[in-house]
């Protein structure tokens, strides 16, 4: 028997998702790719895993019952490769921050770890919300910092603190004159967002915030690049909404005002497999929850701490 760790993969993103499209896109794979995989993993279990026909694919028997030994083989490799990483390298730990980890945390994170461990090395990695869903389960990186609840098969989300929503504007706008803006100021306005390919969650999320004031959004849609957004946003081209930590940085050419209203806050934290049980993501934690408490002790607008946040894109 021969099959590789990516057919598996395949395998369980189709078994989850029972479309080839919307499969070979959570994989990043043409759909030729994808059924080549599929078929080379039944040749070497020689057995049939789905049923696909012009309007349907459904798995089989044996594809339902071999779902739990992939399942299995993946989780134990990933632990595998956590366990040998951490045997050979030290404190070595992969991750990719949202926005606010990146503009606001991440300078003392860093001076932090350094100070706990010179040794202590932190890979960054810059990921769009899809880019993050697809990697960490795949064990290709090891922690989400600052990013909002995905769901993410596996992993756990450990929330750090709750955070107001505030409008990232031009300076040059007269709503950057004032000190708060109505959510009806929003009305017939552009609202910039990441594309749904990079981001699904965002869309709806603007949706859902923007219904009670009877307001459909008109997106925007750009780069999930947090500077890409900002950029826009200083050109006057549309709106960025963002938490309350972005009022502590910094942009040319953009505002941020608060919100009249109460709006529902954003939560943030720290995502990872339940399997990583590793001491420099232990350690990642509690350095990461002390520079959030710290950042959050000057923070004057009143906000309700959980345990910060950015440019929304969960």
């Amino acid at each position: 028997m021969d099959f590789r760790l990516k057919q598996l993969q395949s395998f369980l993103t189709l078994a989850g998702l029972l479309n080839y499209s919307k499969a070979s896109q959570a994989l990043y794979v043409s759909q030729p790719t994808l059924t080549f995989q599929i078929q080379s993993l039944e040749e070497a279990l020689g057995v049939k895993l789905f049923e696909r026909n012009r309007h349907r694919v459904a798995l089989t028997d044996a594809g339902v019952a071999f779902g739990d030994y992939a399942e299995t083989i993946l989780k134990t490799v990933v632990e595998a490769k956590a366990r040998l990483a951490s045997l050979q390298s030290g404190l070595r730990l992969r991750v990719s921050c949202g926005p606010v980890g990146q503009y606001v945390l991440l300078p003392s994170v860093l001076r932090s770890l350094a100070a706990h461990d010179a040794e202590f090395h932190l890979d960054l990695c810059d990921l769009n919300t899809e880019e993050q869903m697809a990697r960490l389960p795949a064990g290709t990186i090891d922690a989400l910092f600052m990013v909002g609840a995905l769901p993410i098969s596996g992993a756990r989300f450990e929330p750090i603190c709750a955070e107001s929503v505030v409008a990232m504007v031009s300076r040059h706008s007269p709503l950057a004159r004032r000190g708060t803006i109505s959510v009806c100021d929003l009305r017939n306005k552009a609202i910039i967002a990441s594309r749904l390919e990079e981001n699904r969650f965002q869309h709806s999320y603007l949706r859902q915030l923007l219904c009670p004031f009877d307001i459909e959004p008109r997106i925007l849609e750009a780069s999930s690049s947090c500077a890409v957004q900002l950029a826009y946003a200083g050109a006057g081209k549309g709106i960025l909404l963002a938490t309350a930590s972005m009022m502590k940085c910094s942009f040319p050419d953009v505002v941020a005002v608060p919100f009249a209203e109460r709006l529902p806050q954003v939560q943030l934290g720290i995502m990872a497999l339940e399997s990583n049980n590793s001491a420099a993501l232990k350690i990642f934690r509690q350095v990461a929850a002390e520079c959030v408490t710290a950042s959050h002790r000057l923070d004057p607008d009143g906000n309700s701490h959980v345990g910060s946040a950015v440019a929304l894109r969960a």
